[in-house]
C-alpha cells in the first residue's frame, strides 16, 4: 500500500495488538512505525510511540530511525522547520558509529534539508556533497536491487538539492550541469518519475533565467502534473512562481495573475511560502492598484502575513527581504487605502501594529548583535592579554594567607596549593561529577578544608572556582585550535567536564558575557571559516 493510504490501518492495530500481547518489542516498535507510515491524521502519535519504546527497548539505530522519521512529519506534513531541525540533531547524535552507513547519511541529508530552507546554503552544500560522494560510490558497487535502488533514489535526491543551491548561490554553470546529469539519470525510468520531474523544474527555471521563455514554459509546464499528484505544494508553489515569471516576461498579465493566484491558495491552505515565491505578492498588489481596491487590500494583507511567517522561520533571509520590498512604505500605501474605505480602519490597525512589531524585532535583533560583537572584542583583548593562558587559568592566588583571619595553618595552606596546583596543570578538572568532597579526597584533605583554602585563596566559592577552570580551559581550545569551532556545543561542555548542554551555555555566558554559539559564530568569521 502507499503511503498515507488509511485503509491499511486496520490491520496495522491488529499487527500492533498482537505485538502487545506477545510481548514483541521488534515487533511492536515496527507496528508503531507501519502506524506512522500509513494514518496521515496522527502521525506524530505514532511517531512518538515508536520513540518511546525505542528509547527503553531498542538499538542506537533504532533510535535514530524513529527521530529522523518525526523531523520528516514536521518537515514533509508541517512543515515545521525549526521542530524537524531539532528531531534530525537527534537522530544524528544516536547515528554516530553507527555500522548503518546509508542511514547515517540519510540523517545528514535531512540535516542539509533544513538548513537550506532556512538559509545556511553553504552549510547545506557540505551535507549534500557529502552524501553524494557517499551514495554515489555505493551505486556503483554489485548490489541487491533493492540496495541499488535505495542508493540510487538517495543520489540524485541529493544531486537536485546540489542543483537547487548552487542555483541560489548563483553559480549558474554548476547548477546547470549537476540539473541536466540528474534529469538524463531518471529520464524513462518508471521509479523516478518524480526525481525526472524535479530536475525538469531545474532546467525550465535556467531556461528562464537565460530568457528562453518558450523553453522554459514547456518545461515547467511537464514538470508540474507528477509533483502535484505527490502534493507536494511547496516546489509546486515555486513552479507556478516561474510560470508567473514567463508570463510577465510575455506581457500576458492574466496568466501572471493565474500562477500568482495559486501560490495564494498553498499560502491560503496550508499556511506555507518560500521566500524564493514572496515577490509574487508585489505584483499581484501592483496590478490591482487603483482598479480593484478590495483586492489590493486582500493582496496586501496577504504579503504581510506572508511577510511574518517568513520573518519566523527564515530568520537568516528576512532581512534581505525586507531591503528588497521596504514595510514602511507597503504600510502607508495601506492606510491611503484605508482613508477612502473606513470599513477597513481596524484591519489598517492590525496592519500598522504587525509592522511596528516586526521594525522592533529587527531594532532589537541590531542591538543584539552589536551587544554581541561588543562582548567578542572584549573577550578576545582578555585573551590576547594572557589572561587565558592554559597554565593560568584562574585567578592568581594571594599570598597573605598569614594576614588573614583563617582556620588553616601555614602548612596546611601551603600542601593544598601545591597539591591543587597538580590539580589544575594536570586539567583533572576536565572529570564529569567531581564534586568538592571527591576532590578534597583526591588531595588527601576534607572539603571544609579546601573550601576555606579556595575562598581565601581563589576569591570565590568552590562551584565558581570549578566552573571558571572549565570554561576557561575551553575558551582556550576555541581560541587556539580551530577544530574546536566545529564541535557541537554538546561536544564542548563534553571536552571540559560539563554533564548537561544549557549548564554549559549559561556559565559560559555568566563568566565570558557571550552565548558559546555566538562566540563560535565571531570567531568563524574572524578567522574566515565556513
Amino acid at each position: 500500500m502507499t503511503i498515507d493510504d488509511m485503509d491499511a490501518m486496520p490491520y496495522v492495530k491488529l499487527y500492533i495488538q498482537k505485538a502487545k500481547k506477545e510481548n514483541n518489542i521488534p515487533k511492536l516498535i515496527q507496528g508503531y512505525r507501519d502506524g506512522r507510515q500509513f494514518d496521515y491524521r496522527n502521525k506524530c502519535k505514532y511517531a512518538d510511540s515508536a520513540i518511546a519504546i525505542s528509547l527503553r527497548h531498542g538499538t542506537n539505530d533504532d533510535i535514530s530511525k524513529d527521530y529522523l522519521s518525526k523531523g520528516i512529519i514536521y518537515y514533509f506534513y508541517q512543515k515545521k522547520y525549526k521542530l524537524a531541525l531539532d528531531e534530525y540533531l537527534k537522530a544524528y547524535e544516536y547515528s554516530k558509529g553507527s555500522e548503518d552507513e546509508y542511514h547515517h547519511h540519510k540523517v545528514i541529508y535531512h540535516l542539509g534539508i533544513v538548513k537550506e530552507h532556512l538559509g545556511y546554503y553553504e552549510e547545506a552544500l557540505e551535507h549534500f556533497q557529502e552524501c553524494v560522494a557517499f551514495y554515489g560510490l555505493k551505486s556503483k558497487q554489485k548490489l541487491h536491487a533493492n540496495e541499488q535502488f535505495n542508493y540510487k533514489k538517495a543520489y540524485v535526491n541529493n544531486l537536485h538539492q546540489m542543483t537547487v543551491i548552487n542555483r541560489y548561490l548563483k553559480n549558474f554553470t554548476k547548477s546547470d550541469s549537476l540539473g541536466k546529469l540528474g534529469y538524463q539519470l531518471t529520464l524513462d525510468d518508471h521509479d523516478f518519475t518524480l526525481e525526472n520531474s524535479y530536475f525538469l523544474k531545474c532546467i525550465g527555471i535556467s531556461k528562464f533565467l537565460k530568457k528562453d521563455y518558450p523553453g522554459a514554459k514547456k518545461d515547467l509546464e511537464r514538470s508540474l502534473p507528477v509533483i502535484l499528484k505527490r502534493n507536494d505544494f511547496a516546489w509546486a508553489s515555486v513552479i507556478y512562481y516561474y510560470l508567473g515569471k514567463v508570463s510577465e516576461a510575455q506581457n500576458d498579465s492574466g496568466q501572471a495573475i493565474h500562477y500568482y493566484s495559486k501560490i495564494d491558495t498553498i499560502f491560503k491552505k496550508h499556511e506555507f511560502i518560500l521566500p524564493e515565491v514572496y515577490r509574487s505578492y508585489n505584483y499581484l498588489i501592483d496590478y490591482y492598484r487603483n482598479k480593484e481596491v478590495k483586492k489590493e487590500l486582500y493582496y496586501t494583507n496577504q504579503l504581510l502575513k506572508a511577510d511574518s511567517l517568513i520573518s519566523k522561520d527564515y530568520s537568516y533571509l528576512s532581512s534581505k527581504l525586507h531591503k528588497d520590498y521596504d514595510r514602511r512604505t507597503l504600510i502607508e500605501q495601506k492606510e491611503d487605502l484605508e482613508k477612502a474605505s473606513k470599513r477597513k480602519i481596524r484591519l489598517a490597525q492590525i496592519l500598522i501594529f504587525s509592522g511596528t512589531i516586526v521594525l522592533i524585532f529587527f531594532a532589537v535583533r541590531y542591538s543584539q548583535d552589536r551587544k554581541i560583537k561588543k562582548q567578542y572584542r572584549l573577550l578576545q583583548k582578555r585573551i590576547s592579554e594572557g589572561t587565558y593562558n592554559v597554565n593560568d587559568i584562574i585567578h592568581e592566588e594571594s599570598t597573605e594567607y598569614n594576614l588573614r583571619k583563617t582556620f588553616l595553618t601555614p602548612e596546611m595552606t601551603l600542601e593544598i596549593r601545591e597539591k591543587l596546583a597538580k590539580f589544575e596543570q594536570e586539567m583533572q578538572f576536565k572529570k564529569k561529577g567531581l564534586t568538592q568532597k571527591s576532590i578534597a579526597n583526591k588531595l588527601g584533605t576534607n572539603s571544609h578544608y579546601l573550601s576555606i583554602y579556595i575562598n581565601e585563596n581563589k576569591g570565590m566559592n568552590f562551584n565558581k572556582y570549578m566552573a571558571e577552570l572549565r570554561i576557561n580551559y575551553i575558551t582556550y581550545l576555541l581560541n587556539t585550535n580551530n577544530k574546536y569551532l566545529h564541535y557541537t556545543i554538546e561536544a564542548l561542555a563534553e571536552e571540559c567536564g560539563i554533564a548537561a548542554r544549557q549548564n554549559f551555555s549559561n556559565l559560559f555566558f555568566e563568566i565570558n558575557g557571550i552565548r558559546p554559539t555566538d562566540y563560535i559564530k565571531k570567531r568563524k568569521q574572524e578567522l574566515g571559516i565556513s
